[in-house]
Order: C-alpha cells, then structure tokens, then sequence
C-alpha cells in the first residue's frame, strides 16, 4: 500500500506554481496560433521545415519540458512514499 505524505514546503509549492503556470501559458500560446500555423503548414516553404526536422524538434521540446515538469513534481519533497521509507 502505497500512502503520500504532504509536506509543507512554499518554495517548493511556489516553484510547482510556476512551472504550472508556464505549462498553461505555453499551451495557450499555441492554441493562439494554431489556426496561423495550420495556414502556415500549408504553404510550400513550409515543406523545408517538415524535412529539415524542425517542427518534429519543436514537438519534441515541447514534449521534454512537460517531462521535465513531472519530474521536478515527482521528486518534491511534497510526495513522500512511505514505501521509501521501509513500511
């Protein structure tokens, strides 16, 4: 049986905050721009980003980031599993 312990930690609660945020204001810039970005993808110069690899670098960056941002709440004094603590 797997049972979290909440610690009370606010640098650790703010920074979790942040980086939240950034996700949602990222996420919501990219909504913005979708409707630009489709027209975009359409035009034939659009075509070298496609083969170059860069709107699959963009994914995959945007994908490290939200990795990331799990991991660093993953790992927050916040979640403390009394499996790691032997019972």
């Amino acid at each position: 049986m797997r049972i979290l312990i909440s610690v009370n930690d606010d640098k650790v609660n703010r920074e979790l905050h942040l980086v939240r945020n950034i996700l949602k204001d990222v996420y919501e810039i990219v909504e913005i721009f979708k409707p630009l970005l489709n027209k975009m993808l359409k035009m034939e110069e659009a075509d070298q980003y496609v083969k170059d690899g860069t709107l699959e670098k963009v994914a995959s960056l945007f994908g490290d980031i939200s990795f990331l941002c799990k991991e660093i709440e993953n790992e927050s004094p916040l979640n403390i599993s009394l499996d790691n603590l032997g019972n």
